[in-house]
């Protein structure tokens, strides 16, 4: 099913960006198979049976992520298990976001495969809280346009309940305000940004939070390769100007804004990586806007074409890594790797020496 989706999002994706032609059609079966997958799946990607060690423990939540707690607690109190559990916060994370893709992506194919390739494997494929906050920011975007700020700062606090990262979510208007978006500007700072990041410059003495020092772990890839790749996902929302007050004039800002948080604090990649995450799954709503509004020049083809590129590794990569961290056998790779759901659970076993935490 992983496969299936990723031909009808290349191949429409194509189509949108060669004609500019959408298929209402062919997104609404992506989205409903997507939606499928999250909701029905077993043990897929690595953080499904930590959070079920979770669920058997919700003290673990504490005063940090309260919300979460009770949350559990009320399923447990009605005996309702993990993976119904799991499987009803998964579909409530895509039925969230669907109106961020329909209103205001537009039903563009394009903007779902840069969502599949980044986002969807993360979230609410596997780090569920957090892709409950990143749904209810998308479910919030059009309050930040009607600057209704009252109702978006309140539930984005109900939110750093779920999640505490989802914090970030609250500089989000006040950084909008600001409009120092003019193309010379952005340029400029973002190569400083970029220079600040490569060069290492830790800034863990300014942020002395406790929080943060749970995430101080190993680094992954190298900051040269991380920051390879954001480079190229930022590329071309560098080089587009959208007029003000329209959603692709929202999207760059939200998108650079991510791309600065990285840079500050790409001293450890996994704190950067939590908190740009909500700012740079945006790149979804910017993609959709160049594709539906500006010419198709040959520059414009060619960063379009470079955005679906990067996602597409991306998706690659994040399969790949899940591979690695949920044990899966030798031969298992990003190109034949298993959809289990929960009908078939029983194949787990076949693929992969997971810790499953007891869980049948």
């Amino acid at each position: 099913m992983y496969y299936l989706v990723l031909f009808i999002l290349i191949m429409f994706s194509a189509i949108e960006v060669v004609s500019g032609k959408r298929s209402e059609r062919w997104f609404n079966v992506s989205y409903f198979l997507m939606t499928v997958m999250a909701t029905f799946r077993y043990g897929q990607m690595d953080d499904y049976f930590n959070y079920y060690f979770n669920y058997e423990h919700p003290e673990i939540y504490g005063l940090i992520d309260p919300l979460f707690g009770l949350l559990i607690g009320v399923f447990k109190a009605f005996s309702i298990g993990y993976p119904v559990f799991i499987a009803l916060l998964s579909l409530t994370c895509m039925l969230l976001s669907y109106r961020f893709f329909h209103k205001d992506c537009g039903f563009s194919c394009l903007s779902l495969l840069t969502f599949y390739g980044y986002t969807f494997m993360l979230c609410p494929m596997s780090s569920i809280r957090q892709g409950i906050c990143l749904a209810l920011l998308m479910f919030m975007f059009p309050w930040i346009k009607e600057k209704k700020y009252k109702q978006f700062y309140f539930w984005v606090i109900v939110g750093c309940f779920i999640h505490l990262s989802f914090i970030v979510a609250l500089i989000l208007p006040w950084l909008l305000k600001l409009k120092i978006y003019n193309k010379v500007i952005v340029i400029y700072m973002a190569l400083g940004l970029t220079a600040f990041a490569i060069v290492g410059i830790s800034v863990t003495t300014f942020l002395p939070l406790d929080r943060l020092a749970t995430y101080q772990e190993g680094e992954g890839a190298s900051i040269i390769i991380r920051m390879a790749l954001r480079i190229l996902i930022i590329i071309p929302v560098l080089l587009f100007e959208p007029e003000e007050g329209t959603d692709g004039y929202y999207a760059k800002a939200i998108c650079l804004i991510g791309y600065a948080m990285y840079c500050v604090l790409s001293f450890n990649d996994l704190v950067a990586g939590r908190l740009e995450f909500y700012f740079r799954s945006f790149i979804c709503l910017y993609a959709a806007f160049l594709v539906q509004n500006y010419v198709r020049t040959s520059r414009m083809l060619a960063n379009l074409g470079l955005l679906m590129f990067v996602h597409i590794f991306l998706w690659i990569k994040n399969v790949d890594a899940g591979i690695t961290s949920m044990s899966y056998k030798d031969g298992i790779t990003a190109f034949n790797f298993p959809y289990i759901s929960v009908f078939d659970k029983s194949e787990l076993k076949e693929y992969s020496g997971i810790e499953t935490y007891g869980l049948e």
